[in-house]
């Protein structure tokens, strides 16, 4: 007897949490349900960071997602509602990746002070690149552009070839290049 009432209090609290979703702001508008595709030179390009901004300005609502290994990205809005409010939009769409050993953090007490200077003194070297042509990585300059429909979303973007364009380096040689 006591085994059924913790299972049936427990199917209870599991039909009660899935009916509590989170409460949208006010004033938030309809979301669409919405996956942006991104390809590089027609191949799926993978963690691609994406930002939606309105046409209208008047719609300040944020968009936006990460691609997936399939280039995929499941739009959200403010970072946690699913899909997209109906609307044209530019795209931006940018990627990094890099090459080297990564720089520990800046030094802030004794011991990773003693860690950056072993890094420093190590010769080692780290390199980011842009991998998206930097056109499409502001939305000033972007010239994607998608609309939202009413329904499901199923939209898809081209970034052209892939690039390769530096950031930021450092280097153990002589210290750190500025960034």
């Amino acid at each position: 007897m006591k085994k059924a009432l913790i299972v049936s209090f427990c199917a209870f609290f599991v039909l009660a949490s899935i009916g509590c979703g989170k409460k949208k702001p006010a004033g938030m508008p309809d979301l669409q349900p919405t996956t942006l595709t991104v390809t590089q030179g027609g191949a799926p390009l993978a963690e691609a960071v994406i930002n939606f901004k309105a046409v209208d300005s008047s719609m300040t609502w944020t968009c936006g997602g990460i691609t997936d290994s399939k280039g995929v990205a499941t739009i959200v809005t403010h970072g946690q509602y699913k899909g997209a409010p109906e609307g044209k939009y530019k795209v931006s769409v940018m990627k990094t990746v890099g090459e080297g050993t990564p720089p520990p953090p800046s030094p802030i007490d004794e011991e990773s002070a003693r860690v950056y200077k072993e890094y420093i003194d190590s010769g080692a070297t780290y390199e980011e690149f842009y991998v998206v042509d930097q056109q499409y990585a502001t939305i000033e300059t972007t010239p994607l552009e998608v609309e939202v429909v009413k329904g499901k979303n199923d939209l898809t973007v081209d970034v052209g070839e892939a690039v390769k364009e530096p950031i930021r380096q450092s280097t153990g040689v002589g210290g750190a290049i500025p960034m």
